[in-house]
């Protein structure tokens, strides 16, 4: 299997609370963006009924989207593993987030949050595609 570089990646998905389109544009301008808010991101994981969440019916339209990588860019102190996890299920095979936990493979790419809570460093790794520099 061909490891992707960010000329490769078409479809990404990130959720994300303050980073700007245009600077996420930049760093894969010939991909597609699907930017997920946290209002979005809570579409996902609630169901507005009080009914459990349909998680097949979620990962189904993930699948559907077929997305190279998902991006999570989560708020000091929030786990990216929910949705690292949904990412994993729906076979989004580049996914990357911050976390000081051991998570297993539910990231296919995790490192230590920063004490300033900046998830600059998570964007640095999407530049590396660029470059060839980050692998499987």
């Amino acid at each position: 299997m061909a490891i992707k570089t960010s000329a490769d990646l078409q479809r990404v998905l990130v959720f994300t609370q303050s980073q700007s389109l245009a600077e996420l544009q930049g760093l894969c301008p010939q991909a597609h963006l699907t930017v997920v808010n946290p209002a979005q991101t809570a579409w996902l994981l609630h169901s507005q009924t009080g009914d459990p969440v349909d998680w097949q019916q979620a990962i189904a339209w993930l699948r559907h989207q077929q997305f190279d990588a998902a991006v999570i860019l989560t708020a000091p102190g929030q786990s990216p593993y929910t949705l690292g996890y949904l990412c994993y299920l729906a076979g989004i095979p580049i996914r990357i987030g911050q976390s000081h936990e051991f998570g297993g493979q539910v990231l296919s790419h995790c490192s230590p949050p920063p004490g300033d809570g900046d998830c600059g460093h998570l964007l640095d790794l999407l530049r590396e595609w660029g470059s060839g520099g980050v692998g499987e």
